[in-house]
């Protein structure tokens, strides 16, 4: 896990599990901490910790770093301090699981890996379709490269909130 500690503010960055997340929140209940939870329920986090002030979504994010935030306290110095990393904040009012883009994009993964394993196209044919097909920037298996384990964990959380079978990770992802 990545962190930054300033005056009173920790934000923490990169891919963990749940527990290793909560751990954080435990171990500074006197700090305002904003945090990754691309892959996981942020209404379970800020339910359980007041002192999770913010969360937002940058294990997605492309060469652009467009990433999702929702603040529950506002706070501006964290906002300029993403923007000087680099980061084009999107605020969002969305707080489920995923946000909006990883979920899709997952999704999407998700479901190319199936057509794959079908037989329907090849990985190549399958990246060119969807660029070409509906001008995404990458196609869905360059767009997991490297970020297989931030899908899967992604499907697996959703897949245990909502019990919905669509949400099944291909067992090339697990």
């Amino acid at each position: 896990m990545n962190n930054i500690y300033m005056d009173g503010v920790i934000i923490n960055f990169g891919f963990s599990s749940k527990e290793e997340k909560k751990k954080l929140l435990h171990a500074h209940p006197d700090k305002s901490i904003y945090m990754d939870l691309t892959c996981y329920n942020p209404t379970e986090f800020y339910q359980e910790f007041p002192n999770l002030k913010g969360i937002f979504s940058a294990l997605f994010a492309d060469e652009s770093k467009r990433i999702e935030i929702h603040f529950k306290e506002e706070n501006q110095v964290v906002l300029d301090h993403l923007v000087e990393l680099g980061f084009k904040p999107i605020k969002t009012t969305f707080t489920s699981c995923g946000f909006i883009f990883p979920r899709t994009i997952s999704q999407i993964i998700n479901e190319a890996y199936y057509a794959l394993e079908e037989g329907v196209a090849t990985k190549e044919d399958i990246n060119r379709a969807m660029k070409f097909g509906v001008n995404y920037p990458k196609g869905p298996f360059e767009w997991s490269e490297g970020k297989e384990e931030y899908v899967k964990t992604l499907l697996l959380e959703l897949l245990a909130l909502t019990n919905d079978e669509r949400y099944k990770p291909n067992k090339a992802l697990l």
